[in-house]
Formats: C-alpha cells, structure tokens, sequence
C-alpha cells in the first residue's frame, strides 16, 4: 500500500468543527450544541497519518482531520474525525486510533 500525501485542505487545525465545517466536508462530526459551550481542540497535529483499530481487528489506514476533547469529558478519550484512504469519515475515540506523524509510512 502506498499512502497519500497529506492534505493541505479538508481538515480542522486547532478548533472544534461547526456544522459548515461537516457541510463542508472539512470535519466528520461536530459537538456543538446551540445552547453549550462549543467542545475544545485537543492538542495533537492535524492531519497525520493514522491507523484506525476497528472493533473487529481490523487496521484501517486513515487521516486524521480533526482532534476534539469530548464535550462531556474533557479528561478522558479524545473524539478523532477520521479520513479513510478511501474517503469514507470516521469518528472514534482516540483509544481506537495509532497516530503515525506527517512523514508517509511508506516513506
């Protein structure tokens, strides 16, 4: 398998996704609810290489293209917005997620 280049668009650095952001197709979730406090960003590089770990064994590779603390638990997991390489979104926690950096695996 050879990975892509990482995106230079289509992804949410260092603030939590809006609903335009979804509309988009920059984010593949939002947390924000319309009488809350919108969810913070969680301190990580977007985007970068990652392998998603379905429940099922399996290891889907990914990019990650947005990283959020959970409205609700700031301190536990974070909620990563996913990219397959073969474009489906994802969101999963980041227990589920192996991040590999910004430099292709293959490289």
């Amino acid at each position: 398998m050879t990975w892509p280049t990482l995106p230079t668009t289509g992804f949410i650095a260092g603030r939590s996704a809006t609903v335009d952001d979804v509309d988009r197709g920059d984010a593949v979730f939002c947390q924000q609810a319309d009488d809350a406090e919108p969810s913070e960003p969680f301190e990580v590089k977007v985007p970068q290489y990652a392998i998603w770990h379905e429940a099922d064994g399996a290891d889907v590779p990914a990019i990650l293209i947005q990283a959020e603390h959970h409205i609700t638990d700031r301190d536990g997991d974070a909620v990563f917005g996913l990219r397959t390489l073969d474009g489906h979104g994802v969101v999963t926690d980041s227990s589920e997620v192996s991040l590999l950096g910004e430099q292709a695996p293959n490289a």
